[in-house]
């Protein structure tokens, strides 16, 4: 299969997609649907290039063919379903509890094998979404399972 028809297909599926989220992000209201349209907007932006020039790539000559090795199938697959997981369980667990379960399982899954790393990008992904959030965003996160469980808050 020709690469540039792969990635044309992703960037119109993944256009529609956040063409979709776009829309639903306008109808927030005013002060909490900046960041949401700005994002989205950017993302639809972003996947119309791609998808431009992935069109053109495939209209002049081909594109090269591609193979994916087993390997790979299998972590995008392994990527697919913590993500999968991981959407579902934020709302639950909290979103910085999900972040500091989700990066270190899902790279443990995908093979990596320097742990104390995964661990330090888990705690600055939940820091750097806690500072987003209530620092300069001064938007409150939903209560965290862990905080919680630990303060019966």
């Amino acid at each position: 299969m020709r690469q540039a028809v792969v990635e044309t297909g992703v960037a119109l599926a993944g256009t529609v997609i956040s063409v979709f989220g776009l829309i639903h992000a306008l109808g927030f209201t005013r002060d909490s649907a900046y960041l949401p349209v700005a994002v989205m907007g950017l993302l639809t932006l972003l996947l119309v290039i791609w998808g431009v020039r992935s069109a053109l790539t495939l209209r002049h000559d081909g594109g090269d063919s591609i193979r994916p090795a087993p390997g790979h199938v299998k972590r995008f697959f392994i990527l697919l379903a913590t993500s999968i997981v991981m959407i579902v369980a934020a709302p639950r667990l909290g979103f910085a509890t999900t972040f500091l379960l989700f990066v270190p399982l899902s790279g443990m899954l995908l093979g990596y094998r320097k742990g104390k790393w995964l661990v330090v990008t888990a705690i600055t992904f939940s820091l750097l979404i806690y500072l987003i959030f209530q620092v300069v965003l001064d938007r409150p996160l939903p209560p965290e399972m862990a905080l919680r469980f630990f303060t019966g808050i």
